[in-house]
């Protein structure tokens, strides 16, 4: 009887020491943890705001931001900040491996290439070194998140936001701290428009904004359009209704009418010609590369 009065009460002392235990830990939580609020949750919480002051649906835009997907994009964006047009190898596209794949390509799209330059006048060959260079002919059109890398971008006004990605630059780098925070200025101002015109285009367009990866840019599709260029100047090529830029068609055509749009015309001379693609890409290395690649592919 003994014993069993001594257990009943240790029992009962460890039962109210678990439960004050309970209690008080409950209230450190209630106390340090905040309820997320609409549109608030996830890494870009300022930026939503920013989206839904803009006008965007303040459900959708939470639904979109809430995603597992969705994350600052720590590798692809230094990648973009580290970029030099100078060092890319170019030289590769003038592979005789790499103008075999771009013959047989003008092929297989003959009847889309042919029905493009005749409505826009522009060259099937230069609109096929275009495809080349951008993305392999279709082939590689980019592995990461349009949402993530534009939202990250845009996210860099945002004085918090753009130290924990200079955290992502290597210790070698930190010397170009102010060039950083130049490059920073201008980017995110700039990304911020990009991920309007994003947001758009997939809603427009019925598409899973978390679904579409693109470059370390944010550039897109096979032609590698930024979103605010598929707002204005994307075509729909083969006609079923949509603008989709992985579509070889509707790529095709999209190129064609964004170098139409910046004066390009046929028998167009080679200094103008230049002066057109180098719109595409601000890049004396690039435009060279695309008039080489379209001699070639004329021969």
């Amino acid at each position: 009887m003994f014993y069993t009065d001594l257990n009943l009460k240790s029992s009962i002392i460890l039962a109210f020491c678990a439960f004050v235990l309970v209690c008080f830990s409950n209230r450190i939580s209630l106390a340090t943890t905040k309820p997320q609020k609409v549109g608030q949750a996830g890494p870009f919480a300022s930026l939503q705001q920013r989206l839904i002051k803009d006008g965007f649906d303040k459900t959708k835009i939470a639904d979109i931001y809430c995603r597992p997907e969705v994350s600052i994009e720590s590798i692809g964006v230094p990648r973009f900040f580290k970029h030099s047009e100078a060092k890319v190898n170019y030289s590769q596209f003038y592979s005789q491996r790499s103008i075999r794949k771009a013959k047989k390509y003008i092929k297989q799209h003959k009847k889309a290439l042919e029905s493009t330059e005749k409505k826009f006048g522009v060259e099937k060959e230069i609109i096929t070194a275009i495809m080349l260079v951008e993305t392999r002919l279709g082939t590689m059109v980019g592995t990461r998140l349009v949402l993530n890398t534009l939202s990250t971008m845009a996210s860099l006004s945002d004085a918090e936001s753009r130290e924990e990605l200079w955290k992502s630059v290597s210790e070698s780098e930190k010397a170009y701290r102010k060039k950083f925070d130049k490059w920073s200025d201008r980017k995110s101002k700039w990304a911020y428009i990009e991920l309007k015109a994003f947001l758009k285009h997939t809603i427009r367009e019925g598409v899973d904004p978390v679904k579409i990866y693109g470059s370390y840019a944010g550039a897109m599709g096979i032609a590698q359009f930024m979103p605010s260029n598929i707002i204005t100047l994307a075509k729909d090529g083969n006609q079923d209704g949509r603008i989709d830029l992985f579509s070889h068609d509707d790529a095709i055509a999209s190129i064609a009418n964004y170098l139409k749009h910046y004066g390009w015309y046929p028998g167009i001379d080679g200094e103008k010609a230049y002066k057109v693609l180098y719109r595409y890409n601000h890049s004396k290395y690039y435009v060279n590369t695309l008039q080489e690649i379209a001699g070639r592919l004329k021969s």
